[in-house]
């Protein structure tokens, strides 16, 4: 039975399986700086889920990228963000008649905006175009 749980582990360590909201539903590859995620957008709710390998991050270096990749997938704003560093939610909030759509190259510069509450608040804006 143990030898069953040790070949196990390393298969389901090695996916991005989402949560159960999230289910069946396609992810879109973004890579932003040195982070690279899948984000799956259902409605006005939506998951990054960190892929890249990197050294202890922290969920406040990772949050401003996340919130960057879900930002250029959905077209919307990003204000509160809640999770770890390795899968990260976030409620979008879309301009007037607008709706969550996939694959819009928006690219958004996010900064982390500090709060004593449990979600994390972000600030992101449109990055101009060069």
């Amino acid at each position: 039975m143990r030898w069953i749980a040790l070949v196990l582990m390393p298969m389901l360590a090695a996916c991005s399986h989402p949560s159960p909201a999230f289910w069946g539903v396609a992810p879109v590859r973004v890579s932003v700086g040195q982070s690279t995620f899948d984000v799956r957008i259902v409605g006005r709710h939506a998951q990054a889920i960190r892929l890249s390998r990197e050294w202890a991050p922290r969920t406040i270096s990772v949050a401003p990228r996340a919130a960057a990749a879900i930002a250029e997938v959905s077209g919307c704003a990003v204000p509160r963000l809640w999770g770890d560093q390795a899968m990260l939610e976030a409620a979008l909030v879309c301009g007037p008649g607008a709706s969550a759509r996939r694959g819009v190259p928006r690219v958004q510069e996010c900064r982390v905006v500090p709060t004593r509450r449990r979600w994390t608040e972000m600030a992101c804006t449109p990055r101009a175009e060069d």
